[in-house]
């Protein structure tokens, strides 16, 4: 996600575009307080336990397991942050759905930006009401989560990836990618990814040029990786000083693993499938028995994050049909149309079918996108495709379900609207 990209010159948007931008905002923000006042209380619910850590950050106790009160590194540090500044202020759940409308109107504002700076032109509008519209991006809003807020940055990190041909927007690049990682540890995935290219390319020169190349990428990307280093160094070297070993992402890797790959999971999910998505409490007690049957406690995050990383890999090597199985089944989850979790059952059936119209119009447009990349812009649009292949790799091997795919539904907009825009120009541009 790192390469100097090149970027088009757009006009500046019209009038008649301003306002639509304009109605655009207001819809979205409409949208996002009208899921947040059908289910108050949603905002207060801490399913993965934000709310607790933030607690004790605000009350000066460290970032800790609220339920256990020993150090913790469980979930990822940026959200709990957040919701700690909020906690510290004064604020509640009701002060974070106003953050968190802000949020999603940033993010439907920024992609417009963004779609803009690909040359999408007047398409930027589509790509900004798909964001605007999004149902994932909209139902996040009303949940104490890290979707709304690693979608708006990983909407910041493309617009910077976009500008980093300008020396001076190279470290805002790393701080953005810092940031993104510190709130949702998939985003390592794609960081990783772009590494791993950047490095083919470096490498793969001819001898005479491959010392030039090296150097001039190294140069280039030498503030970003300085800004990104500094931005996780604090959440790094309090892992260390903690658990005395490295930590760069959580401690809950294992259990994310294993949830999707275990005996239980395969027989309730494909073997004896109701359609829906299994009950996993009676198997998480059955994990602790087992767990205090090895003698490793609650508080041991590292080695019980280990165990259950290892029982996962385990049973992938012994089920290599079965783990197949599962993967088609967490990739048709992440891709799926229709809404999914314990709110979907509360729509009405023509909300759903809306849903789901929503989702096959964007993602058909989105290939389209994709398909119809010419040569010249496609290492323009490589950050995106980075991002997606990325995060639906990623679960392909971790849990996963629809509401995986909220972060990078902004990347879809972008391509749908880069597809919608290929059907009016014969040369697909």
């Amino acid at each position: 996600m790192s390469a100097p990209l090149p970027v088009t010159a757009a006009a500046p948007p019209t009038q008649f575009e301003r306002r639509c931008l304009i109605a655009l905002l207001v819809l979205a923000a409409l949208l996002r307080l009208g899921v947040i006042c059908w289910k108050p209380e949603s905002l207060a619910e801490d399913r993965d336990l934000y709310w607790g850590i933030a607690q004790h950050l605000a009350a000066g106790e460290g970032f800790v397991h609220p339920d256990f009160g020993h150090p913790t590194a469980y979930r990822p540090p940026l959200y709990p942050l957040l919701l700690a500044v909020i906690v510290w202020l004064g604020g509640g759940p009701k002060t974070l759905g106003v953050v968190q409308i802000g949020l999603g109107v940033a993010t439907v504002w920024l992609t417009w930006r963004l779609a803009r700076k690909l040359g999408l032109k007047s398409n930027a509008l589509l790509a900004a009401a798909f964001v605007a519209l999004n149902p994932l991006l909209i139902q996040a809003t009303a949940l104490a989560m890290t979707e709304t807020l690693c979608a708006v940055l990983l909407v910041a990190v493309l617009w910077s990836v976009a500008g980093i041909g300008a020396a001076k927007r190279r470290w805002p690049l790393g701080v953005w990618i810092g940031l993104a990682v510190l709130c949702r540890p998939t985003v390592w995935a794609a960081v990783t990814l772009a590494s791993g290219v950047i490095a083919v390319c470096c490498f793969g020169t001819t001898a005479t040029g491959k010392r030039r190349r090296i150097v001039e990428v190294s140069r280039g990307l030498l503030p970003t990786v300085v800004a990104f280093g500094l931005t996780i160094a604090p959440w790094v070297i309090r892992n260390w000083f903690v658990f005395g070993t490295l930590i760069v992402t959580t401690t809950h890797g294992g259990y994310t693993m294993l949830l999707g790959n275990n005996d239980v999971a395969y027989r309730e999910e494909i073997v004896q499938s109701s359609g829906g998505q299994w009950d996993s409490r009676a198997w998480q007690q059955s994990l602790e028995d087992e767990l205090q049957q090895v003698d490793i406690a609650r508080k041991d995050e590292v080695e019980r994050d280990q165990w259950m990383g290892m029982l996962a890999g385990n049973w992938i090597a012994q089920h290599p049909r079965e783990f197949a199985e599962s993967c088609w089944l967490r990739q048709k989850r992440f891709w799926n149309l229709f809404p999914g979790g314990s709110d979907a059952g509360t729509l009405p059936k023509r909300i759903q079918w809306g849903v789901a119209v929503f989702f096959l119009l964007e993602l058909s447009l989105a290939a389209v996108g994709l398909w119809r990349l010419r040569r010249d812009e496609f290492m323009t649009w490589l950050p995106l495709v980075f991002l997606l292949v990325s995060f639906a790799a990623l679960h392909l091997v971790y849990w996963s379900n629809l509401r995986m795919r909220a972060p990078v539904e902004p990347v879809l907009a972008l391509l749908a609207a880069r597809g919608s825009r290929s059907f009016w120009h014969s040369d697909g541009g």
